[in-house]
């Protein structure tokens, strides 16, 4: 008993009249509802509202088809497949000592003796929806040959066919790869197939091939009008069989259930009153875990032995075979009698319990629905609130620089020192040169002095801005690009994107090229300076034109001092040469122009970022947030007319 208690216990002292007028106030609250299926069945999303929904508008039609449907169910060897060829007449159910039955099979009364084999291809679900599909086609409001996917083979009903269709031979093989859905078989029948009654003959509930954890069992038991439960003398009520009853409680809990309690007097040294006591407390177990269920079986409890039964016509002179026979003939009579006598009655009851039922299970989808929609709109618009308020915090991020600039003066500091070695190596050098070469003129060593010059350029040059990994400027750039400015708020964003299962920012963008620096050392030392050599401390022009060696070092010490800043004749003298005043400002400006350019770059990177990870993980909740929105107004719309249909009810 579930939300609708209040009222399934006012349906139980209804009269037949007040149930159909019930029943039909039910019919027009559920048309009503398939009408809003109209809005909803082109959402995916909302396909299990919209089967749902449809499965009421069925259950509630079920009584105009006028068709009766008897399930009879139980163990593997209960008896149960004896049970139905009694009850036939006819042998349409395999018996023998194995596992028999292990495709449902649907008994009827016809004309012609026949099995109609129905195939399908299709996968575990749709297959259940098929099935009920051919329950439908039973109600009388489906057609067989307009049920999708499917396809029907139609036999003389003998002994091999059955075993064929029914059966399968037993192999495994063969078992797994047979897509039988279920089997259709028409024959004379007894009292218990008048009058549109439909025997349904389900495989065992704890087979080995076929069992109820087959999917089909939960759709047969939310469709049933009457139940025959077969329970074994040999082995009572079970683990397996409680999991039935519990299965029929939630999906028909309204349906009469009858207990046949089949009996095997193995123990034959046991006395009559010692095998009738085994009886009675199995029956008695029975019919208490079935009443714990809510089955009320009343007088729908029968002790049989179906095997003397079965056997009484070869066996006409066994006067106890004949006893069990009459017995079976009464439990027939009396059970044709409590169906069809009480089959408006039963069907109104079982038809407005399976509706109740269904229309809880809707509630409680649309419920279920309505709340993962509040639970996903909630994480949405905190979500979004949170990269929000990231993103501006991001955009104010601001970036001194002081840092940088003082790095920068740093490491241009000890820069300058390593140049003026450089520019010292080529005064060697150029020293060397003079020594080597003799006495010279105006133009030579003007030509060696702007040699030094320029070659001592070129080295400052590459050794800053080559594309080895030590080179200076490199410095630079990795210093750049590990800013420290804006640490904290990448940790706290990243700490954040963590949480939502987002990639972390690691992609701060690199500084791969420093810029190009633009100085030449020959602006350092004018070398029109030298002119003709004079004669010394007269001046008078050199009559041969040359100069000393001592005097072209001279010429290179000169500009070497006024590349560097250091005077070599005082010693420890340091005045600011070229290096500080023009390459060392060429320097700071392309550092500091390098970082206004970067910084926005990094600023937008993180923004770009956070962009993106707000658009995937929104996405990934809500991938169309018009549709979500939509949806979430059509289940409250649904919703609004659930409770509506329950309230008119009450």
């Amino acid at each position: 008993m579930g939300k609708y208690k209040f009222i399934e216990e006012r349906v139980e002292t209804m009269s037949s009249s007040e149930l159909k007028i019930f029943l039909n106030i039910l019919k027009s609250r559920s048309k009503e509802l398939m009408s809003t299926l109209e809005s909803v069945r082109g959402i995916k999303d909302l396909e299990a509202v919209c089967k749902s929904t449809q499965k009421l508008n069925n259950r509630v039609s079920e009584f105009d088809g006028g068709s009766f449907l008897i399930l009879v169910v139980g163990p593997v060897k209960s008896g149960k497949s004896t049970l139905v060829n009694l009850i036939a007449h006819a042998h349409v159910s395999p018996t023998h000592f194995l596992e028999c039955t292990v495709r449902p099979s649907i008994i009827s009364k016809g004309q012609e003796e026949s099995i109609t084999r129905i195939f399908s291809v299709a996968d575990k679900a749709r297959k259940v929806e098929q099935f009920d599909s051919v329950i439908d086609s039973l109600r009388g409001f489906e057609k067989l040959e307009n049920i999708s996917e499917i396809s029907i083979e139609k036999k003389e009903l003998n002994d091999a066919n059955l075993e064929e269709c029914v059966s399968l031979a037993l192999e495994e093989s063969v078992i797994n790869t047979d897509h039988t859905l279920v089997t259709s078989i028409t024959t004379s029948g007894g009292e218990l197939l008048k009058d549109n009654i439909f025997l349904v003959d389900m495989p065992g509930l704890d087979g080995g091939y076929a069992n109820l954890d087959n999917p089909i069992y939960e759709t047969i038991s939310q469709r049933a009008d009457f139940v025959i439960f077969v329970q074994s003398s040999n082995s009572a009520i079970s683990k397996v069989s409680n999991r039935f009853l519990k299965l029929l409680q939630e999906n028909n809990p309204k349906v009469p259930v009858c207990l046949l309690h089949n009996v095997f007097e193995a123990a034959y040294w046991h006395s009559e009153e010692e095998k009738q006591a085994v009886i009675k407390a199995q029956v008695k177990f029975a019919e208490n875990e079935m009443g714990r269920r809510n089955f009320q079986l009343k007088e729908n409890i029968y002790s049989l032995n179906l095997g003397k039964v079965a056997d009484a016509a070869s066996y006409e002179r066994m006067e106890d075979l004949q006893e069990e026979a009459a017995k079976f003939q009464r439990f027939e009579k009396d059970l044709y009698g409590k169906v069809i006598s009480n089959s408006t009655d039963i069907r109104l009851r079982s038809v407005i319990g399976r509706t109740l039922n269904q229309l809880e299970k809707l509630d409680n989808l649309v419920g279920e629905s309505i709340g993962q929609q509040e639970a996903i709109d909630i994480e949405y618009q905190a979500a979004a609130t949170s990269f929000d308020e990231l993103l501006r915090q991001a955009s104010e991020l601001s970036y001194d620089g002081s840092d940088f600039r003082k790095m920068v003066q740093v490491y241009m500091d000890d820069d300058l020192k390593e140049f003026t070695e450089i520019v010292r190596e080529y005064y060697d050098s150029g020293c060397n040169s003079a020594f080597a070469g003799g006495a010279k003129g105006k133009d030579a060593t003007r030509s060696l002095v702007t040699k030094f010059m320029t070659d001592s350029s070129a080295a400052i040059k590459s050794k800053f801005l080559d594309s080895h990994e030590h080179s200076l400027a490199r410095q630079y750039l990795r210093k750049l690009s590990n800013l420290k400015d804006d640490v904290a708020f990448i940790e706290k964003m990243n700490t954040f994107l963590k949480q939502k299962g987002c990639a972390p920012f690691d992609s701060v963008p690199q500084v791969r090229d420093f810029p190009a620096v633009d100085f030449d050392l020959q602006g350092a030392f004018d070398v029109k300076n030298i002119s003709n050599p004079t004669v010394p401390h007269i001046g008078i022009p050199n009559t041969f034109g040359t100069y000393s060696t001592m005097e072209i070092q001279s010429f290179l010490r000169k500009a070497m001092e006024c590349i560097t800043g250091i005077d070599h004749t005082h010693t420890g003298k340091t005045i600011k040469g070229y290096l500080q005043l023009t390459v060392g400002k060429s320097i700071y400006k392309a550092a500091n122009d390098l970082y206004d350019q970067y910084v926005p770059v990094r600023k937008q990177s993180i923004i770009d970022f956070l962009e993106q990870q707000k658009t995937m993980y929104l996405n990934a909740l809500v991938s169309d947030k018009e549709e979500f929105d939509r949806k979430d107004a059509l289940l409250r719309s649904i919703n609004a007319q659930v409770q509506s249909f329950k309230d008119s009810i009450r």
